[in-house]
């Protein structure tokens, strides 16, 4: 009865949303995952709860985070469409966030802003933005320009000139008298700056404190984003998450705790325009300003905007209140705004940090990832859910958005993985399990076997064949082989490369223990039902005793015995007797 009436006086679609099945109930644990034999890798184990063949057949790109994601589950994921695992590293890379793939001098690259560990004498700070290549290896760092000054996680785009724009939140000094702080506290001021990949030039650098007075923002001094009265205690009082660039070339950011999007000119720093917050430069058609605490802004072409409303900054909201996704005309002669979609969750969630928006160009589906809530929803152009995910349980985010599993951004591409290892393998009872990490066209395995370790190519002979299935895939041992390796096979069924070879252990004591075991049962069985067909067959056979005249016979015999030999009937020798 108290469940009832728990469950009556939550929001109605909190009722609805919650599915009450072993994943949504945590019984798979906080962080469910993907665990594997060939190698120490553990994925995040999505739950598709809807799909739709129209969904974009790319790779979805993913920092698992949160205080349940550790160890071996760490780092950047790439996932297929049915999220099955194609590529994670967790050694490498300590922390990763915006996992992206973005072009960069005609080619494509894996590319996120990552904290490593620092290298003794290095004038570098652990914290950087990347670029991997189809191998997996760094081909570049980017590490914004400043003493003092650390990369941000939030943004890292690269422009089709071939440079970076990157975020800082950079805590300094300042004059708060008109956040009634005196003259001076420490603020944590928002700055991007652009920077050319190849020569590592700064080509171009603003700051928030030179342009936004502190009285057009939303935040104020509190314990979640600092009262100013130290460095470590610094009032983070515009929070930029975002930097895009217009086809004019002036910059497009995010100021978060304005609740609006900003035009910087590319020549002079100034604001050219504001879309939202107190300095509202559009007129409003039909909810196009509607969001607050916003992030990822993204300019799309045509004078169209995207970006993602969080609506919220606390998990203390109103719960009728919800995220969503929104695409924005913007009239320039006119200066109006117009919303042309809304991506809002099924569920209504409402997630009140990170989150992103991308639009598909192969499909022009919609994928939006709603951050500090671990799930991502594609939808068509006109709206229509087409695909839903999750990948923790609705217990954790549905009610009320902890964060206890995030990704920062949700991001699908097609990919292309050649990594310069091997496949690798592991023979355990029984099987040969086999997987490469990153390899994306590999189509199929070939099972091989030799009589030695050192054996030479010709010397192998092909045991199985099988297709990929999904990230590792097996084969049952029919045969006690000595030695085997696993080829991996492309679409024209050629050797793309040869896992290591590796010896298969013999078969072990205990398994022969069980195997006489079972087979001793077998013989006692079938004995027992031999005995009882032939003396149905022959009734004249002789009968073994009963068990009641077997049972007396025993007493007696045991009653003679003790009889026979007990001490108390036997004479007294002189010795015995008591003085």
């Amino acid at each position: 009865m108290r469940s009832f009436l728990f469950f009556a006086a939550l929001p109605i679609h909190w009722v609805t949303a919650f599915s009450f099945n072993a994943y949504d109930l945590g019984f798979r644990g906080i962080y469910p995952r993907q665990h594997f034999h060939s190698v120490d890798l553990e994925a995040p184990a999505p739950r598709i709860t809807q799909w739709d063949s129209r969904c974009d057949s790319g790779n979805l790109f993913l920092t698992p985070r949160g205080p349940f994601v550790n160890g071996a589950a760490r780092g950047p994921v790439i996932l297929d469409a049915r999220g099955n695992l194609v590529w994670m590293e967790h050694d490498q890379f300590e922390q990763a966030m915006n996992f992206n793939v973005q072009k960069y001098k005609g080619e494509d690259y894996l590319t996120f802003w990552t904290k490593t560990k620092k290298k003794r004498h290095s004038k570098h700070s652990k914290k950087s933005y990347v670029l991997l290549n189809s191998s997996y290896e760094v081909v570049h760092r980017v590490h914004p320009h400043g003493a003092g000054l650390k990369a941000d996680s939030h943004e890292f785009r690269i422009t089709p000139q071939g440079t970076a724009l990157i975020t800082i939140h950079h805590k300094h000094q300042a004059d708060c008298t008109e956040l009634g702080l005196g003259k001076s506290c420490w603020i944590q001021d928002g700055q991007f700056q652009e920077i050319d990949i190849e020569t590592g030039d700064l080509l171009f650098e603003w700051r928030a404190t030179d342009h936004i007075r502190m009285s057009d923002v939303f935040s104020s001094p509190s314990r979640k984003d600092g009262y100013g009265k130290s460095k470590k205690d610094a009032f983070d009082f515009f929070h930029i998450n975002s930097v895009d660039k217009t086809d004019s070339g002036d910059y497009l950011i995010s100021g978060r705790y304005m609740h609006a999007v900003l035009c910087i000119s590319s020549k002079t720093g100034e604001i050219l325009w504001q879309l939202g917050g107190k300095n509202n430069h559009f007129e409003d058609l039909n909810g196009a300003t509607d969001f607050a605490w916003q992030h990822h802004v993204t300019w799309q072409g045509n004078n169209t905007i995207s970006l993602f409303d969080n609506h919220a900054n606390n998990v203390f909201h109103n719960p009728t209140a919800h995220s969503k996704g929104m695409l924005i005309h913007l009239d320039m002669e006119k200066m109006t705004a117009t919303l042309l979609q809304a991506f809002v969750h099924p569920d209504k969630i409402l997630n009140v940090s990170q989150g992103s928006v991308q639009v598909l160009p192969e499909s022009g589906n919609v994928l939006v990832g709603f951050g500090n809530s671990p799930t991502y929803v594609e939808y068509s152009a006109e709206g229509k859910m087409l695909c839903n995910a999750h990948f923790a349980p609705h217990l954790v985010f549905e009610i009320i958005d902890f964060g206890l599993v995030k990704s920062y951004r949700v991001f699908k591409h097609p990919w292309v993985g050649r990594p310069k290892t091997v496949p690798d393998v592991k023979v355990k009872r029984g099987k040969v399990y086999v997987s490469w990490n990153g390899a994306t066209e590999v189509t199929g395995w070939r099972l091989e076997t030799a009589r030695a370790v050192e054996a030479k190519d010709h010397e192998f002979v092909t045991m199985q064949e099988a297709k990929r299935d999904g990230f590792e895939t097996s084969f049952a041992l029919r045969k006690n082989h000595r030695y085997v390796r696993v080829a991996a096979l492309d679409a024209s069924h050629g050797v793309m490369a040869y896992s290591a070879v590796v010896k298969t252990p013999s078969p072990s004591l205990a398994f022969w223990s069980i195997f006489f075991l079972v087979f001793g049962c077998m013989v006692l069985c079938f004995g027992f039902l031999g005995l009882v067909f032939l003396y149905g067959k022959f009734p004249e056979l002789p009968r073994p005793p009963k068990l009641s005249g077997l049972r007396a016979r025993l007493g007696a015999v045991v009653a003679g015995n003790y009889r026979e030999h007990n001490p108390e009937s036997e004479p007294l020798l002189l010795n015995d007797r008591d003085p």
